[in-house]
């Protein structure tokens, strides 16, 4: 790991403030990209979010040139040709309570770990917790993960290895931790991001490869039942790819279909 100095990352050599706002009360973003051979995949699809999160809750964003240079670095040093990288900015240190802090100082965090396995596919369990459209931790990477934490405990103590997610209208949101999609009839669907969906990089790759292969792509409103006649269900996400959805309830889908098999394959030679 290394921290922010005001003039570059240095080492981790201490804690955190034990008054810091993002470890008290979520007061920050984040932002997680696979390292391959020395580059981040899609940088510049990851620092536009990162960007629009630090905007929305007032903070400077970090220079992207000195992220990736550093990313490379760390992951060199530890001799990973595959890595992920996280990169974790709070609002540093402040006075008890939620008014705002007057003269804000940073903590930016950068850590560099080994990248896992895709597995060959996962399970999905409903959740009952939803969410909104309007909440910031809906639309960011917010270091506010409390809904996703406990969506996904609620999917391991099923048997599952991830949660689905539902709006509070009741629409298909998404994976606890990941963007999701259906194959119906040759064509691909997925939740509009106005269904309380983030907008992964990974998402937005696989959208455009299927529609450059003449997919025709469905981004809309859709409830859960749409996802029942699917012949392959996959979520997305930068430290995954694609990865196929084996059962959602109790409903078994195809995870080695066609559709499915080409996008996975297109999306892992990308950048």
């Amino acid at each position: 790991m290394r921290v922010w100095t005001g003039s570059g990352f240095a080492p981790l050599t201490g804690g955190v403030d034990p008054m810091d706002r993002g470890f008290l009360i979520g007061d920050g973003v984040f932002e997680t990209l696979r390292l391959q051979n020395g580059a981040l995949r899609r940088a510049e699809a990851h620092f536009k979010r990162l960007k629009s999160a630090c905007a929305a809750f007032g903070l400077p964003a970090p220079d992207q040139a000195t992220v990736q240079k550093t990313a490379a670095e760390m992951a060199a040093e530890a001799g990973l040709a595959r890595a992920i990288i996280r990169l974790t900015v709070s609002r540093g240190p402040g006075p008890r309570g939620l008014d705002p802090v007057a003269d804000p100082k940073q903590f930016i965090l950068l850590s560099a770990a080994a990248a896992p396995e895709p597995p060959r596919s996962v399970k999905l369990h409903p959740s009952a917790i939803r969410r909104e459209p309007s909440s910031l931790t809906a639309r960011f990477k917010t270091l506010s993960y409390a809904d996703n934490a406990a969506a996904r405990r609620e999917a391991k103590a099923a048997g599952a290895d991830m949660a689905l997610l539902l709006t509070g209208a009741g629409q298909v949101s998404g994976a606890d931790a990941a963007n999701l999609f259906w194959i119906a009839d040759g064509a691909l669907f997925t939740p509009s991001p106005d269904c309380a969906v983030l907008p992964g990089t990974t998402r937005a790759a696989v959208i455009a490869l299927a529609r450059a292969r003449g997919v025709t792509v469905h981004e809309g409103a859709f409830a859960p039942d749409a996802m029942m006649t699917a012949q392959a269900v996959f979520i997305t996400n930068a430290a995954l790819g694609v990865v196929a959805v084996s059962a959602l309830g109790g409903r078994a889908f195809d995870p080695d279909a066609i559709l499915l098999a080409a996008l996975r394959d297109a999306e892992e030679a990308g950048r």
